[in-house]
């Protein structure tokens, strides 16, 4: 199967369409290295949230494509301590007064790598804190990130390493804000669709939307697992992945009238789901830490808070599959 690389202007900036004869994808290294655009070729189908203009992204663009989250979600009046450092984000939530989203979605990374041929499209990434010294009194760490984009056949893999390269040892989470039309054609009804997510556990939220580290109980986890009728409902809630069940840790979108199902899968260390819409999208968003994890009074075998040690490099793996139904 063929796959291919082209280049070409969008929200004035400069982007990267790559695909093959089945799908085919867009970043902005410029815009945060996002992935502004999924598209099944087959059925003409737009699968992520992608800006008409760029007066619609400015608006709210952590609402389209696929931001990177680092750190995920929100942060309690953007601030934790770690082994006696203190940390402090800015506060972007006024209304809660919390620092949401990390700091890397909304800054330029550069292009290491292109290349396309029979076997498929590897593009990749880097942001490097070095090029950024006003991020250092907030998040004081050398460290680099990458994203690399594989295309072959009908599934893009979305792969993330962040790497220690500084003299001391940091805590990190990571995740996505993954923003898919849904349905997926938006003439379509929302109730003829589905979607599953592989959790066992909710977590009780407080009026900042920050977990009070109480669960709630879920007396249709089977369902959830299997099928989730949300229309009408808004959704801005967090979840455990079940571990338990030894489930594939992967959101399902089916949307049968479009023909279309969307598999969402995360490796392991992905042990939360956030599951948030909109009319007409629906994010669920795969995390290695749970919402304001520093701030916790939990061990970190719950939050997910990890550390890194100096020289140290960690790997991500998330895949999105179309499958035509």
């Amino acid at each position: 199967m063929e796959s291919y690389i082209k280049d070409q202007m969008f929200l004035n900036e400069e982007a990267i369409i790559f695909g093959n004869d089945i799908i085919e994808a867009m970043i902005v290294p410029a815009l945060g290295s996002n992935l502004l655009s999924l598209k099944s070729k087959k059925k003409d189908v737009d699968i992520l949230r992608t800006p008409k203009s760029l007066e619609d992204y400015k608006k709210v663009p952590i609402l389209y494509g696929m931001p990177i989250l680092f750190p995920p979600n929100r942060i309690e009046d953007g601030t934790f301590t770690y082994k006696e450092i203190t940390y402090t984000f800015p506060v972007n939530e006024w209304e809660k007064h919390n620092h949401i989203h990390g700091f890397l979605h909304d800054k330029p990374w550069k292009v290491l790598k292109r290349e396309a041929g029979k076997e498929g499209v590897v593009i990749v990434t880097e942001f490097l804190s070095s090029d950024y010294p006003s991020m250092y009194p907030h998040f004081p760490h050398e460290f680099k990130v990458n994203m690399t984009y594989i295309v072959k056949e009908e599934r893009l893999d979305i792969q993330m390493s962040i790497h220690n390269i500084g003299r001391k040892s940091f805590p990190w989470g990571a995740g996505y804000h993954t923003i898919f039309n849904f349905p997926f054609i938006a003439r379509n009804d929302y109730s003829d669709c589905e979607i599953s997510l592989p959790v066992n556990k909710q977590w009780e939220l407080n009026g900042r939307s920050l977990p009070t580290g109480k669960y709630i109980t879920l007396p249709n986890k089977d369902e959830i697992q299997r099928r989730i009728i949300g229309e009408g409902r808004e959704y801005d809630d967090i979840f455990s992945h079940d571990e338990e069940n030894n489930r594939i840790n992967e959101a399902v979108l089916t949307d049968p009238k479009a023909g279309i199902q969307v598999r969402y899968q995360a490796d392991r260390q992905f042990k939360y789901w956030v599951l948030f819409n909109e009319d007409g999208f629906l994010c669920p968003e795969p995390y290695t830490w749970i919402t304001n994890a520093p701030n916790l009074k939990l061990p970190a075998e719950v939050t997910g808070l990890q550390e890194l040690q100096q020289g140290e490099s960690i790997h991500l793996d998330t895949k999105i599959i179309l499958h035509e139904i």
